[in-house]
């Protein structure tokens, strides 16, 4: 045998010796959604390193992060490094909906699918081939929350959302599925205002039954605290991104009694023996409660959307089919998020069976309705 060939056979079978599997991530380990983006990387980095201790892939899994800050053109940025330079198989994150929406062009020109961590409807509203996501989007949450608002009995509600592209799709949402109810006011903030007193009176002074308030973080506690100091009694609901411990600790009293759509993780212990997801997410907060509850309880997201990309890799392998339409062909997935299925038509796959109403008590997450 030649040299030549010799040496190129060889070759061939150093690389495929040391083949792996890349999966870029684009989280926000800093800036004002970090409380995501930090959690989310250990959680990821632990889902994989325990599928290449199991080899559940064959070829060595690893992960290239990068900090998009919160920011969307960072996480665009980021993007075309992980696809261009990084050469990724697949992209999981970032964490907004802003920072999803900018990466949407990168993912549909290159061809390379992204499992996004982001609640809006418009990330995966209209169908992109390449998009898909782990959260529920919002237009579950807001039918969610206005099937409850209806079952009590309420027709008037007043809205503030913020000018971020979650309160943004939010509001969007909110138009679509109000049906039944009258929408007496809208009001605008922006997600680093530090007093939205203004707005809150605005609202007020039309007279609705419920204030929904449309925001995550920091707002949605100020916003709480503006609103209770001008009526300590009306109905507040607040968005599925504020059912999480951070609100509690900002808001304080304020948070008492508020309302709003939740993951079940919030409740995990109130969940009921036969509820399909009660094994999984126990196994979860077993594992990662602690770093929750230090957290976010939205960081699950990234638990259930490396676990995704993971089994749809080995679908893929198995059924030598691309990643795309493995994560098409994902049904009956049981996460922490809720049981996934999607399809060609649908890229998130999760219904309003997977959220709960919960209600704030005493300073705790409780059950209010499934």
């Amino acid at each position: 045998m030649k040299k030549s060939v010799l040496t190129a056979l060889l070759l061939l079978v150093s690389v495929c010796a040391y083949a792996e599997i890349r999966i870029g991530a684009l989280l926000a380990l800093s800036g004002p959604i970090s409380n995501l983006g930090k959690p989310g990387q250990e959680i990821i980095d632990g889902v994989v390193e325990e599928a290449n201790k199991k080899n559940l892939l064959g070829d060595k899994i690893r992960v290239i992060s990068y900090d998009t800050q919160s920011l969307p053109d960072r996480a665009q940025t980021y993007a075309k490094k992980l696809i261009a330079k990084d050469k990724v198989d697949v992209i999981v994150g970032p964490n907004g909906t802003g920072e999803a929406l900018s990466v949407i062009g990168e993912a549909m020109s290159s061809k390379t699918p992204i499992m996004a961590f982001a609640g809006g409807t418009s990330v995966v509203e209209p169908l992109k081939p390449y998009i898909f996501k782990s959260p529920q989007k919002t237009s579950t949450a807001i039918e969610k929350a206005f099937n409850y608002l209806k079952k009590k009995g309420l027709t008037r509600i007043a809205v503030a959302a913020d000018a971020t592209g979650f309160g943004q799709d939010g509001l969007d949402q909110i138009n679509k599925y109000s049906t039944g109810l009258t929408i007496t006011a809208i009001e605008k903030f922006n997600a680093t205002d530090n007093d939205m007193s203004t707005q809150m009176s605005k609202l007020l002074s039309t007279k609705p039954q419920a204030v929904v308030i449309w925001t995550v973080g920091r707002a949605g506690a100020i916003a709480a605290k503006n609103l209770r100091a001008l009526d300590k009694n009306i109905l507040m609901v607040q968005s599925h991104g504020i059912a999480d411990n951070s609100y509690l600790k900002l808001a304080g009293d304020a948070a008492e009694n508020t309302v709003m759509p939740s993951v079940k993780l919030t409740v995990a212990s109130s969940l009921p023996a036969n509820d399909p997801q009660k094994k999984v997410i126990d196994a979860f907060v077993a594992k990662y409660g602690k770093l929750i509850d230090e957290t976010s309880v939205h960081a699950s997201y990234a638990y259930d959307g490396i676990n995704l990309v993971l089994y749809a890799l080995k679908k893929a392998k198995a059924e030598k089919i691309t990643l795309q339409q493995a994560l098409e062909k994902t049904t009956k997935f049981v996460g922490v998020t809720g049981v996934y299925n999607m399809s060609k038509n649908d890229h998130c796959g999760l219904d309003l069976s997977s959220m709960v109403m919960v209600r704030v008590k005493n300073g705790q997450f409780v059950l209010e309705e499934m």
